[in-house]
């Protein structure tokens, strides 16, 4: 078993076409992330599909990205009451296809913090590879898994086979469904259409199994699928790997099923703050060793037909132990009596609303607004709503009457169209007989005129460099992917985030509007367990106090000098930069020496930071000179006070503000092991209010500080 970086697989070649199908999808981290690789960031077509509870998750949680039914298309596919469960990945371009199947969802925990299982195929049109049929087998076999799962679009099935499936085939003849082409030695097997148990049992048909091992994180609540493996192979000796306190296994049920002495339970750790998110079963036997290996977890759900699941079937010599024993994990056989059950459920059910259901909203090409809406006949006056993501009150709210059971269909003027500026939620209110307000689901409009608009050539995708030059954005990942200790120091002491205050060209590195920076942050820094010689944790802390003191005098107090509106996104990309990689190496040792960046480090910098943009905290010798960037720039603006306001507001200073100094107070009361906070920190928060305040600005709400947060804090880990 290799290592494999996901992302990094998905930055091999360039894409035209790209395909998804995730239980789990966090549209922040693939607009971040996963958009920035060659695959999918490259490709003109981007589609995503998704559990329907998930999906209605996202939506109703509040869309903070801008490219969601934009830039790609998400389609919901509904397996209730169970769920749409498949983790594939599929990029086609000129040159290559490139694929994963496996047990990763499209989200930060899926692909940045988990332990998964993988399978990933990456197969050229000139054919050069020696496995040449096998890997185009396997690249048939999702592809064809896709189709099968647009059958579930609705409205958009024929917008998905136009403009996604039939361009993927004119670069891949042999996608088409006419092309026959045989399977080869590994397999794609998928639930959707066929319950996997059927599947499996068919292929081990007439072999004796030996042993059986199972690898997953969740399982039924009184074992179904395991017991029916040992009714199935009652010879095999079973051995379950499961993580303690994560995996829901009930032990003492187990131990039950253990009785006969044969099985063993292996309790498998791995390193602190990830997950052993990974689902394989083993099948040995004379003929080699069958795995099954992807998307199913140990339950009669996964295997009996009512998820859809996703896996491939190969036989292979590596046995069970060879898998765990590169893993990493640190393995212990006990007494299943002695293991801990995590706290969480496999699937959590979505609430739905039950007396209006908006299945679809599809804004055309001429302007037309398709929408598919479950609504009795008693409710009346009903009216839709649009509003854009990023804003608090709708754009379009109008009244509907539905043409045909089921359908409304409402003409935009061009007027109204052009409100609808980046990604946008839609939803149906109505009238019950009562006289009360009823409400549907939240649903995101599906924009095809953005969808399906040509776009320039991505040329492999962008320079990760460049942006982080404009902006400071994904410096930490940048960092995190160097190797090593050496490397980072090297690239702290050497890069500069420009410095612009709007009199010198954009160059298109930063748009005018805030937008919540990349939430991703690996839980630990690849290959950086060791130190090189020559290199320590004092070196690296010097080379990052170094970066943040460098980019305060040379940029920040320079825009505090000039006062210059047009610096202000210049001012706030560098505050958010150097407060996210304080925070950021503050929860990170190397090699046993505690945090890069302790705690007192973090309050100095972050407070210093908050001065320069609002003004010192309190008269005293060192205090900052001056009354802060703000203050600069009203002083440049005698009767403007008004255009101020405005742009703080539209860069969410407010929210930017108070989320660094709850993130700053929390690293000081976790440092010092206080229970809550103390006078020093409310006097600061205090101190953000009331400047927030004086400008007439809103307090941010806790959604608000929540968003902006997320660059400062890890991300979940997906379940």
């Amino acid at each position: 078993m290799k290592r494999l970086d996901v992302l990094e697989h998905l930055d091999r070649n360039a894409a035209a076409v790209g395909f998804i199908a995730t239980y789990e999808f966090d549209p922040q981290f693939f607009e971040r992330r996963v958009l920035t690789k060659k695959a999918f960031g490259a490709a003109d077509r981007v589609i995503v599909f998704m559990d329907q509870g998930r999906y209605q998750e996202v939506v109703n949680g509040g869309l903070i990205v801008g490219g969601f039914n934009r830039r790609y298309l998400v389609i919901p596919v509904s397996c209730a009451p169970e769920a749409f469960h498949p983790k594939l990945y599929l990029s086609i371009g000129d040159k290559a296809a490139d694929a994963i199947v496996g047990s990763s969802n499209c989200t930060a925990g899926g692909i940045g913090y988990n332990l998964e299982l993988c399978s990933a195929f990456s197969v050229r049109h000139d054919g050069a590879a020696a496995n040449e049929q096998d890997l185009r087998s396997v690249v048939r076999q999702i592809y064809d898994a896709m189709k099968s799962f647009a059958a579930e679009a609705g409205p958009l099935k024929e917008v998905a086979e136009a403009e996604f499936f039939k361009p993927a085939e004119a670069r891949i003849p042999w996608l088409d469904a006419k092309v026959s082409i045989p399977k080869g030695a590994i397999e794609v097997i998928h639930s959707h259409e066929a319950p996997l148990w059927d599947q499996l049992t068919s292929r081990l048909q007439g072999r004796a199994v030996r042993k059986i091992a199972v690898i997953a994180p969740f399982y039924d609540g009184e074992l179904g699928f395991l017991k029916r493996l040992r009714q199935q192979w009652p010879d095999a000796a079973l051995t379950v790997v499961a993580q303690p306190e994560y995996a829901t296994l009930a032990g003492q049920k187990l131990s039950k099923l253990f009785a006969s002495g044969k099985h063993r339970l292996i309790a498998a750790t791995p390193q602190p703050g990830r997950r052993l998110h990974a689902k394989a079963f083993a099948f040995e036997t004379s003929a080699g060793n069958f795995w099954l290996s992807g998307s199913p977890n140990a339950t009669l759900a996964a295997f009996d037909g009512r998820n859809t699941e996703a896996a491939i079937w190969v036989n292979t010599k590596e046995k069970a132990q060879d898998l765990l024993e590169g893993s990493g994990l640190k393995l212990e056989t006990i007494d299943p009596r002695e293991f801990k059950a995590g706290p969480h459920d496999e699937f959590a059910p979505a609430a739905t609303p039950t007396e209006m259901l908006l299945d679809s909203a599809v804004l055309r090409n001429d302007g037309r607004l398709d929408c598919e809406l479950r609504v009795p006949d008693t409710v009346r006056e009903l009216t839709v709503t649009i509003q854009n993501f990023n804003e608090p009150h709708p754009v379009i709210h109008l009244p509907i009457r539905p043409r045909a059971p089921g359908k409304f269909v409402l003409e935009l003027a061009e007027n109204q169209i052009s409100q609808i500026r980046a990604a946008a939620v839609c939803q149906v209110r109505g009238v019950a007989p009562s006289g009360q307000a009823v409400t549907s689901n939240r649903t995101a409009v599906v924009q095809l005129y953005q969808l399906l608009r040509e776009r320039p050539a991505a040329h492999g995708g962008s320079n990760p460099l460049r942006r982080i030059e404009e902006t400071g954005e994904n410096l930490i990942p940048y960092v995190d992917n160097l190797g090593s200790v050496r490397e980072a120091i090297e690239f702290f002491n050497n890069c500069s985030i420009r410095f612009n205050d709007g009199e010198t060209a954009n160059h298109g590195g930063r748009r005018d509007i805030w937008k919540a920076r990349d939430p991703f942050k690996p839980d630990t820094p690849p290959n950086w367990s060791d130190l090189p010689v020559g290199t320590s944790a004092e070196e690296l802390r010097e080379a990052i106090r170094s970066f943040v003191e460098r980019h305060q005098h040379e940029k920040l107090y320079r825009h505090v000098g000039r006062g210059n509106l047009n610096g202000l996104p210049n001012f706030l990309d560098i505050f958010r930069t150097l407060n996210g990689l304080l925070f950021a190496y503050h929860a990170r040792g190397v090699a046993g020496a505690g945090p890069v960046i302790p705690a007192p480090y973090v309050t100095t910098y972050v407070m210093q930071n908050l001065e320069l943009l609002i003004g010192p905290f309190e008269l005293r010798e060192d205090a900052f000179e001056g009354n802060g960037f703000v203050a600069a720039i009203y002083a440049n603006f005698h009767g403007g006070k008004t255009l101020v306001r405005e742009r703080l507001r539209e860069e969410r200073v407010p929210q930017m503000l108070r989320a660094a100094a709850e993130a700053m107070v929390d690293v000081r009361r976790v440092s010092r092991k206080m229970p809550s906070l103390d006078a020093w920190a409310i006097r600061r928060l205090r101190w953000v209010s009331d400047w927030i305040g004086s400008q007439g600005q809103t307090q941010p709400t806790a959604e608000d500080i929540r968003a902006a947060r997320l660059e400062y804090l890890p991300a979940e880990s997906a379940a």
